[in-house]
């Protein structure tokens, strides 16, 4: 099945689409439109929509077909629980093992993004540093858990809208992170980068909750 899913570029096609917002909450995935519309057989889609229901994407209901998820509070706090345990223990293992030249060309980048912060010329900050707790904490077991709800967790993220003055909040958790990373204090680091999750957590369910009407 993944050989014929990455033969066609359906699951990539398909998945690529939902997160960007292409493919909206609700919309029904007919398989003889996103057949013709892709040019393959059904056969290389439904593998790619089974796929997609695995990683929470996607749902399939009696008489109805597959249809994109319609995203919840509860599912999103759940997802976010995960990454919070999962980020948190990144951070603190790459406290312990990140190199000192990567720390040094991060916090570059993040002194450049400052000035840009603040006049509001960015609109996001953290890409950088998330990535490097990810590829920093030598431990591939993690990154294969964390894999699997990533997409979602950029997925709700992409859905939101940013609430006021959080790109400046997040700036600064996300200096906070750095500062426990150059420190080389897996606590600390542990410790605010769960802070900081928890924080974007609380931010995109407000965000939610007032653009698709979610009851929290």
């Amino acid at each position: 099945m993944a050989k014929s899913i990455l033969r066609d570029g359906v699951y990539e096609t398909l998945r690529a689409r939902i997160i960007a917002g292409q493919l909206t909450p609700g919309e029904a995935l007919g398989e003889e439109r996103l057949a013709a519309e892709l040019n393959v057989s059904r056969t290389p889609l439904r593998e790619a929509l089974r796929k997609l229901s695995e990683e929470g994407f996607v749902e399939y209901k009696p008489f109805r077909g597959a249809r994109v998820i319609q995203p919840t509070p509860e599912l999103v706090r759940e997802i976010f629980l995960i990454r919070e345990a999962l980020e948190g223990v990144a951070a603190r293992e790459a406290a312990l093992h990140v190199e000192a030249g990567r720390l040094h060309a991060l916090r570059q980048h993040l002194e450049e993004l400052r000035p840009l912060v603040a006049r509001g010329e960015v609109g996001d900050v953290g890409d950088a540093i998330h990535e490097l707790l990810f590829s920093e904490c030598h431990n591939n077991k993690l990154l294969q858990m964390m894999s699997v709800y990533l997409g979602l967790v950029r997925w709700f993220q992409h859905l939101a809208t940013l609430v006021p003055g959080r790109l400046v909040q997040a700036f600064r958790e996300h200096d906070s992170i750095l500062s426990a990373l150059e420190a080389r204090d897996p606590e600390w680091a542990e410790s605010v980068t769960r802070a900081h999750v928890r924080n974007t957590l609380r931010d995109l369910l407000e965000s939610l909750k007032q653009k698709i009407g979610a009851a929290v």
